[in-house]
């Protein structure tokens, strides 16, 4: 990854943060020169612990419950693996994310590596994990200011229909008939970008999710016909990169393309509206957890799977999750950020989905071959198995005045703005069969392991 010493003039941003009514508040900042904000969070986005109620009691453990937890050691980045790249939900797409994440296992995975490439990196993990864990970082930015511009630069954007490249992942014996195919795929996202003009200068959830549904059902059924293999590469994704732009004269406004954003700057590794310093986690523990109701069984290798949701406010909040806390309050999880008694760390806890359809490592939108299980009882939906369930609990050691004057925030697509309802996890599994084989056994049969 470059980084360059002078860090050229940054594109100032605008943005818009969803509350979970579905209510759609603006903000934005100019761009301040060396140390300044791009962006900006609003107090009303933080929380005191103390004010968040505790959540469900997780359900009983009935007499197959699996109990067991299986821990690993990958590491705090302290290797320093940052990327702007989101191999699970954009691969193919150098840049995709628009934000910078922290990686930790997996040394050398990018937005285009093949499973073949990820089974022959190295790993920051004590065991010899090869799996790929990664989430968006955390700032703390003392400078922030906000102003309230963001309408005209909202105005001012078109929203765009991106895909992943299907042309470049044809495998050589389809290509001479693939070729209609991709025309058909071109002429798709070329109607999508003429219903998306329909939206010019707003955020509208439901033409998106309309447009983006209606298209991911007609890409998988012609991306299908080339390969099964190629199903990670059905979704797209509705971008607002010209909100990076359009409040600053001298930047062009960037084209939807497979590297929208330039790369990140500097020493702190900023991004257009994700600026400031990198906070470090202080911990990171990685677990595998069983099922209240059943035995589990392994997870498949290269298995992809997310939890939450990047953007909440132009996708809609379904899948979103709320995952900030503090330790010592686990049992409370926020949709803010939250402020912590002196002692305790800022938290995020982050729980993948614990139910899989026992055949697919992947599907068209990374969500349907996953599942969460019943929060009530526990109990995977008809038709899915019970696997190892992924927690990822990511402490920081944040001080309690940038706390308590919202100055910490996590990077973020533009149209989020920061928002901490925008926060989500991914990850791919690098296990071998051996090792996963070893952590479901570890589970079913209640011990705690590493």
């Amino acid at each position: 990854m470059k980084r360059s010493i002078n860090r050229p003039a940054r594109i100032a941003m605008a943005a818009a943060v969803l509350a979970a009514t579905g209510a759609l508040t603006v903000t934005f900042v100019t761009s301040g020169g060396n140390g300044a904000a791009d962006a900006a969070t609003s107090l009303d986005q933080y929380v005191p612990i103390q004010q968040v109620q505790p959540g469900p009691r997780p359900p009983k453990a009935g007499p197959d419950a699996a109990t067991g937890r299986f821990t690993v050691n990958c590491g705090t980045n302290g290797n320093g693996k940052f990327s702007p790249d989101n191999p699970v939900a954009q691969p193919g797409i150098k840049n995709g994310a628009e934000h910078l994440h922290d990686f930790v296992g997996n040394k050398d995975i990018t937005a285009d590596s093949s499973n073949a490439e990820l089974d022959a990196s190295g790993t920051t993990c004590r065991n010899g994990d090869k799996s790929s864990y990664f989430w968006p970082v955390v700032r703390i930015d003392r400078s922030v200011r906000s102003a309230d511009q963001v309408k005209q630069a909202l105005a001012h954007t078109q929203p765009m229909v991106v895909c992943p490249s299907v042309r470049d992942r044809i495998p050589a014996g389809v290509a001479w008939r693939g070729r209609r195919i991709l025309a058909e795929l071109d002429r798709l996202t070329a109607e999508a970008n003429r219903r998306m003009t329909a939206s010019h200068g707003r955020i509208d959830t439901r033409l998106n999710k309309q447009i983006l549904d209606g298209l991911r059902e007609r890409r998988a059924a012609l991306i299908k016909r080339l390969g099964r293999d190629l199903i990670s590469l059905v979704d797209c994704d509705v971008s607002y990169d010209a909100m990076h732009a359009s409040m600053h004269s001298a930047a062009p406004v960037p084209a939807p393309s497979a590297s929208a954003l330039p790369e990140p700057q500097g020493r702190n590794l900023e991004l257009p509206g994700n600026t400031g310093g990198i906070v470090r986690p202080a911990r990171v523990l990685i677990e595998y957890r069983g099922n209240p109701v059943s035995k589990v069984v392994p997870m498949p290798k290269f298995l992809r799977a997310l939890t939450g949701d990047a953007k909440p406010t132009s996708r809609g909040p379904a899948n979103a999750r709320g995952s900030w806390s503090c330790s010592g309050f686990g049992d409370r999880l926020s949709e803010k950020y939250t402020i912590c008694p002196t002692g305790s760390r800022v938290q995020r806890v982050h729980d993948f989905p614990g139910c899989w359809d026992g055949v697919n490592i992947d599907s068209d939108n990374h969500r349907k071959h996953v599942a969460f299980a019943d929060k009530v009882t526990g109990a995977c939906p008809q038709g899915f198995k019970a696997i190892p369930q992924l927690r990822i609990t990511i402490s920081y050691d944040i001080p309690r005045d940038v706390q308590r004057k919202g100055q910490y925030a996590l990077d973020s697509f533009p149209e989020e703005n920061h928002n901490p309802f925008s926060d989500h996890d991914d990850f791919i599994n690098v296990n071998s069969a051996r090792t996963m084989q070893r952590i479901a056994t570890c589970i079913n049969r209640g011990r705690n392991c590493s």
